[in-house]
């Protein structure tokens, strides 16, 4: 009897470790936090992440403290400095977040809304609950206002500004294989520079990594201005989404882009 109980509970304990191990090789939610713990602990998703947000992203989301966790997230990449997000004039992390939850509530309302249920539950230590109570303010309101942008095209923005040398080695380096990028938004990273596409919604919208290139070369060449401060080009724009296909983003930013 003793033996069979110590048995039991020794495989319960193996199949909840199995089952928390297998849980962590995901994303918690693919919009504000799409790293899964895994990624952050080998270091192997498509930005390299820093100390000590890295870990602190691990705690966070382990705790089930998401505010914590998207200020980490926000964090991860190492390109914020004294508050500010690199690439940007003077945009804060806290504006960045909003810009993205604006985005996302626009054109991914359905994924919105379930992060929106998920970030309800956060752990009464969270420490960043005005970041829940900011993307919980942008989900109840009405943006219906806001036109998705329907033409394919290029949009120029003067934020989040990548050396315009890393996004050619980007683009030099990245896949072009003619097979569909699928789910995931983080496609190429290089140096300052990252090419992300807007959240998967089926084969018939998705790009190919061959047109992802092509479309990022035409934002390179389109978006390509030595700012006033700048001593060397930089590049940061976009290609909009419409119903045939995904958006596109090259520029500093290494999140967001729907």
């Amino acid at each position: 009897m003793y033996i069979s109980a110590v048995l039991t509970l020794f495989a319960l304990g193996f199949y909840h470790a199995a089952a928390a191990s297998a849980s962590e090789l995901e994303a918690i939610e693919p919009l504000f936090l799409e790293f899964s713990i895994q990624e952050v602990l080998t270091n192997t998703s498509w930005i390299p992440v820093v100390e000590p947000w890295a870990s602190q992203y691990v705690s966070a989301v382990r705790d089930g403290r998401y505010g914590d966790a998207v200020w980490a997230r926000y964090h991860i990449a190492g390109d914020v400095h004294d508050g500010i997000v690199g690439g940007t004039t003077n945009m804060t992390v806290l504006q960045s977040i909003e810009e993205d939850a604006l985005s996302y509530k626009l054109n991914d309302p359905e994924d919105y809304a379930k992060a929106q249920a998920l970030y309800a539950q956060t752990s009464d230590h969270d420490g960043h609950k005005d970041i829940i109570q900011t993307l919980s303010h942008i989900y109840n309101q009405d943006i219906s206002h806001l036109e998705a942008r329907v033409t394919y095209s290029t949009t120029c923005s003067t934020d989040f500004n990548a050396a315009k040398a890393d996004c050619t080695d980007l683009l030099d380096r990245m896949p072009t294989r003619r097979t569909n990028i699928g789910n995931g938004q983080g496609v190429a990273s290089w140096g300052t520079c990252r090419l992300r596409v807007s959240r998967y919604r089926g084969s018939s919208t998705d790009l190919t990594y061959n047109t992802a290139h092509a479309v990022g070369r035409l934002i390179e060449s389109d978006c390509s201005r030595v700012p006033h401060g700048f001593d060397f080009p930089v590049v940061s724009g976009f290609s909009p989404r419409n119903r045939g296909h995904r958006k596109v983003c090259l520029s500093r930013k290494n999140s967001g882009c729907s």
